[in-house]
């Protein structure tokens, strides 16, 4: 038989344990959900940045495609193109695919005669213009930024 003297602080050591237990298991679950929080927001970053001078630079090579007519491979060309290969290394295969659509579109529209700007403007209001190369690629971009979002709740 047990000594009943001994029951009280045998009872409160593993009182202890458990709570101890508990407040570790507590602790580590935080620690690792704020872990997951931190590295979600940095490849959240690191996407939006991406895709944004993505954006930003095919925008202003699409201008140029449509206005003048000469083909040529300048800053914002290569940029675009870096960027591009940039995004390979974690963007999912939707984006890339969307984003080498974009530069073949902007390739097919420098072969065509250029436009004033004037006339350009006038197109894009009376809506005959061909659609915007980049609003698909947007819309995608946004769904992988949803999509990593998702992955923290």
């Amino acid at each position: 038989m047990i000594d009943p003297t001994l029951l009280s602080p045998v009872f409160a050591l593993l009182g202890a344990m458990v709570g101890g237990a508990a407040t570790l298991l507590g602790t580590v679950y935080t620690q690792r959900r704020q872990d997951r929080v931190q590295r979600v927001a940095f490849e959240t970053a690191k996407r939006e940045t991406a895709y944004a001078e993505f954006i930003m630079t095919a925008s202003n090579f699409l201008l140029k495609a449509y206005t003048h007519d000469d083909i040529e491979l300048g800053s914002d060309e290569q940029r675009m193109i870096g960027l591009l290969n940039r995004m390979r290394l974690f963007a999912p295969a939707t984006v890339v695919d969307s984003a080498e659509g974009v530069l073949r579109a902007i390739v097919e529209i420098s072969l065509k005669p250029a436009v004033e700007l004037r006339q350009l403007a006038k197109q894009a209001l009376s809506k005959h213009l061909d659609p915007d190369p980049l609003l698909a690629f947007s819309s995608i971009c946004r769904a992988d930024l949803d999509n990593v979002h998702r992955t923290v709740a």
